[in-house]
């Protein structure tokens, strides 16, 4: 990875058996399976990944008031988006919450929520590249621990924190489903849109 990293692997079973009564879901409905399992990892995210966002965007408003760029109106306007895009995240997991306590199971919709943050991190690390300056160019030491740069090579507002925080951050709209996958499930199984053409 551009981070350093090596977090992306594939596995590929050959021949793979299992007894009929250990297979979940049915045999030839695996698809249906791993959905069902994603629906429940992006609900839960969808609830407490708007914290962590909101904790990152307070460190980022606190550089920019460090680095004297808090009034540059610029910088304030795309802080005031990034604020906004914090709180519909919010909003966005009170309702799979409420959805959870009223017995709804996760389903397609939870890629609302996996496409909204990936896309939104880019963004946000992208500002915090600019209010660094040229800082931003001399990254050291080793990525971040987690995509909201916990890292401990630095205190929370290092330049290493930021700058790998920014190179994980186009993971996200890889891992657990890249955004294209993301929209074609949006606008397939929650939107009702036709299927994407296939081959023949």
């Amino acid at each position: 990875m551009i981070t350093g990293e090596s977090e992306f692997n594939e596995v590929f079973y050959t021949d793979a058996v299992a007894p009929k009564g250990e297979v979940i879901g049915g045999v030839n409905n695996g698809w249906a399976v791993a959905m069902t399992l994603l629906g429940f990892e992006r609900g839960e995210a969808a609830a407490v990944s708007p914290i962590r966002y909101q904790a990152e965007l307070d460190r980022l408003l606190l550089m920019a008031k460090e680095r004297g760029v808090n009034t540059d109106p610029l910088i304030r306007q795309r802080l005031a988006w990034c604020h906004s895009k914090v709180q519909m995240m919010r909003y966005l997991g009170m309702r799979t919450l409420t959805q959870f306590l009223q017995g709804h199971q996760p389903g397609p919709d939870a890629a609302i929520g996996k496409l909204f943050w990936s896309e939104y991190h880019k963004i946000v690390t992208e500002l915090a590249m600019d209010i660094m300056g040229a800082d931003a160019m001399v990254p050291a030491g080793r990525p971040p621990s987690s995509a909201f740069g916990a890292d401990d090579a630095g205190a929370p507002n290092s330049t290493n924190s930021w700058a790998m925080t920014f190179l994980n951050a186009r993971a996200g709209t890889i891992y657990a489903g890249s955004s294209q996958v993301q929209r074609n499930i949006v606008g397939e199984m929650v939107l009702g849109l036709p299927k994407e053409p296939r081959p023949s």
